[in-house]
């Protein structure tokens, strides 16, 4: 009988853009992924102990009912008992941790020293649990030090903040590791890491020490659809699409158009609705900028022989007026002098250039 294959979850820190990783986690969670294993640094270690408790519905009512005052000290005298540490006592179990017969593992660092500890559930005394969580959490100055048993320990983040080597040395045979852009990350491990699949935002998740609510709603749902991306049930890289309707190239270019006409990346869309929406937001744009592009336009109209004053013109406006503008040219400019000309101008602006050329092509102006 063939042995099932051990999957690691592997949780970056980051702070309050940890929010993201309870979305990954929903989708390996409605998709029947079992996880054998959790490791994290900083926040990913108190998201990953969630994860072992199987506390989901608990986990998305602690980030967004989250506030900063909740989590970091502001006041000018400091408590003995840090926010934080109230948050842990209140949703972590340490008994239903052990009990799980998950793999647990979080990442600390010993001052003065400055010795890195990647610890086991097993190396972690009893009852000592939250004590690690909260040291590998310390993310100074935002807190201070964490001491447990007279020894000082500091934000695992800043030796080890995607400890995907635990999961190798526990002999993961697939591994989803979370990266929130901070910290740093240990880039030997992550290479002959074996199965690995990195899951990371490609939208801004805002400032690690910023908690809030609706924000960590958001990240929520960016996680959720980036882990079914990751996990193949929908394309796209900004944004998710149903499976198959777009080639990769034609995919790259939508998804550039809906960058720079902002379309909200929180939904999922079939290709009509795609361009539907992004049709609306061209024509909302074009009517509210219509004054600046077409005055832009008129200093233009004798241009042709000065077509080197147009990457500074363009570059005093935004990508969507200047997309725009763009498409009017090409539209209007296409013989092969203008070509030539018009050559380092769209290499200046290559994302712009691309999208106004695709714009023309699905007939939006």
């Amino acid at each position: 009988m063939e042995t099932r294959k051990k999957t690691a979850l592997v949780l970056g820190g980051g702070g309050a853009r940890g929010a993201y990783e309870i979305g990954v986690w929903q989708a390996l969670r409605e998709t029947g992924q079992k996880i054998d294993m959790v490791f994290g640094a900083s926040v990913g270690a108190i998201n990953g102990a969630m994860v072992v408790q199987d506390a989901f519905d608990l986990a998305v009512t602690l980030w967004k009912e989250a506030k900063t005052e909740m989590v970091i000290d502001t006041s000018l005298i400091k408590s003995k008992r840090s926010p934080l540490r109230k948050l842990l006592e209140q949703y972590i179990d340490e008994a239903a941790i052990r009990a799980s017969g998950i793999d647990f593992g979080l990442v600390t660092i010993e001052l003065p020293s400055l010795t890195p500890h990647h610890l086991f559930l097993s190396e972690i005394p009893e009852g000592k649990l939250i004590d690690f969580i909260q040291a590998s959490a310390a993310l100074i100055p935002a807190f201070r030090p964490h001491d447990i048993d007279s020894v000082k320990y500091v934000d695992g983040g800043y030796a080890d903040n995607l400890p995907v080597e635990m999961a190798i040395r526990k002999k993961a045979d697939r591994i989803f590791a979370v990266d929130l852009d901070s910290g740093i990350k240990r880039k030997d491990a992550i290479k002959k890491a074996a199965n690995l699949t990195m899951i990371h935002s490609k939208w801004d998740l805002g400032n690690i020490l910023d908690f809030d609510g609706t924000k960590a709603g958001r990240s929520i749902r960016l996680g959720y659809l980036d882990g079914l991306k990751a996990l193949g049930m929908y394309d796209g890289s900004s944004y998710c699409f149903s499976k198959g309707e777009m080639d990769r190239r034609s995919l790259d270019t939508a998804e550039a158009a809906g960058r720079i006409f902002l379309l909200d990346p929180k939904l999922i869309y079939t290709k009509n609705y795609y361009l539907e929406r992004l049709a609306d937001s061209v024509g909302q744009y074009r009517a509210e900028a219509e004054h600046e592009i077409n005055g832009f336009l008129e200093r233009m109209k004798s241009v042709r022989p000065e077509i080197e004053h147009l990457p500074k013109l363009l570059s005093m406006i935004n990508s969507r007026s200047a997309t725009l503008i763009l498409a009017d040219f090409l539209k209007h400019h296409n013989s092969a002098v203008d070509a030539l000309m018009a050559k380092p101008l769209l290499a200046l602006f290559k994302e712009e250039a691309r999208v106004a050329g695709y714009l023309l092509k699905e007939g939006f102006l």
